[in-house]
């Protein structure tokens, strides 16, 4: 893959039509959409970077477990790794087209995307390639679930979504149609699926068999959705900025970050969250989005 708008592009071509906000995020870019800043009282409005990555494109971004420290940013030629927040990069031992990535509390992480399908069980300093059965491996859409890692989905760009219980040997397509951005959150001790579809940001009880509408979001085109694991903090992206949920995707409010967000990353308990712009310029806040200050 050569960029972020080939992948939208490819998107695009697998899953139906739908309303203009789906439709990808650059495709849309010269839209103009307005957004209402809520800002606490003395919050800043100028985002500060921290870094500029320079890479041809934007794919992910993850906080590694409950810390705070080390994130993960994927591109198209692999993984850089920081491990002091954000304030130094490296490159890491890969690369993969890193669309998708998905730390667990075990320490492992699988990569997806463009014909890439690979795991690390020790962090990041070995990777090994799944052996799966799906019938692509053009994966635009990965996650795994918080209370158990070896259970997981993929939405291909081929079309639906599919499930795994065992680590990704073996997937069962449980929805035709598309779902976009799954992200799978713990409630108590059931599963929950997340993701956006024609319908808007959608919901699932079930696997993904089932799907209820849980809002239509106003501040489109969508370009990131990321969730705590208890799903109790949601934030999504857009050209415009980064959206904040605090009841499971159904409202929204603007955080203090007005740029593109390409990627989103948080870390477990919601206050610290991460972007990188379509510019490639990494942000970071401490206070759930309220403040986006460089680095100390």
């Amino acid at each position: 893959m050569a960029s972020h708008r080939n992948r939208t592009s490819a998107e695009g071509r697998g899953r139906r039509t739908g309303p203009r906000w789906l439709l990808p995020a650059v495709a849309l870019a010269v839209i103009a959409v307005t957004a209402v800043i809520l800002l606490r009282p003395g919050a800043s409005t100028e985002p500060v970077a921290w870094t500029r990555f320079d890479t041809q494109d934007v794919h992910s971004l993850a906080f590694v477990g409950d810390d705070a420290q080390r994130v993960l940013f994927g591109h198209h030629g692999g993984l850089y790794e920081s491990t002091d927040a954000g304030r130094t990069w490296s490159s890491m031992p890969l690369r993969d087209d890193a669309m998708s990535m998905a730390p667990a509390g075990d320490g492992s992480i699988v990569i997806a995307g463009h014909e890439v399908f690979t795991a690390s069980a020790d962090g990041g300093a070995t990777w090994t390639p799944v052996v799966t059965d799906l019938p692509s491996l053009d994966i635009h859409g990965f996650t795994r679930d918080p209370a158990d890692p070896a259970h997981m989905w993929a939405y291909l760009a081929t079309g639906g979504l599919w499930e795994s219980g065992d680590s990704g040997a073996h997937f069962t397509r449980v929805r035709e149609d598309n779902v976009l951005f799954p992200t799978a959150i713990r409630q108590g001790e059931s599963t929950r699926l997340l993701g956006v579809d024609t319908n808007g940001f959608v919901g699932s009880d079930d696997g993904g068999r089932t799907w209820t509408s849980l809002s239509l979001p106003d501040f489109g085109p969508l370009t990131s959705l990321v969730a705590t694991p208890d799903g109790r903090v949601v934030f999504a992206g857009s050209p415009t900025g980064v959206f904040r949920s605090g009841d499971g995707a159904r409202t929204w409010t603007a955080t203090a970050y007005q740029g593109s967000a390409f990627a989103i990353a948080t870390t477990a308990d919601g206050r610290t969250v991460g972007v990188v712009s379509r510019e490639t310029d990494f942000f970071r806040s401490n206070d759930g989005g309220a403040t986006w200050p460089g680095p100390d």
